[in-house]
């Protein structure tokens, strides 16, 4: 290839021109670089927490729900998502599971 700017050949693979120094147009744009999804990565711990804890502490699945779902809400700008994804999971099922062990803890209580 031959430079846009000088005029000179120079390799195929160049972004700059060694006789110049002007950009050849070839991968001279640096992919932006993603953030760690935080929110995903908290909701899946607390999700994965809250199926040992829920019983105990209540407030674990809700929280992951929440923190996963935010993660959710920002996988387009961050990288990590599946983590996000599988809190929600967790956190659903924990909320299920130890809503049902509550009722029946409850029914077990009163009567």
């Amino acid at each position: 290839m031959f430079c846009k700017n000088c005029g000179r050949e120079i390799n195929d693979n160049a972004m700059v021109c060694p006789y110049c120094g002007v950009a050849t147009g070839k991968g001279g744009a640096v992919a932006e670089e993603k953030k760690v999804n935080a929110f995903g990565i908290v909701g899946f711990v607390l999700g994965l927490l809250s199926l040992w804890l829920g019983v105990y502490f209540c407030i674990s699945p809700v929280l992951g729900l929440i923190f996963s779902a935010v993660g959710m809400a920002k996988m387009k700008k961050c990288r990590v998502n599946g983590l996000a994804i599988a809190g929600l999971v967790l956190s659903i099922i924990s909320l299920f599971v130890w809503g049902i062990v509550w009722i029946v803890v409850g029914a077990a209580i009163l009567g």
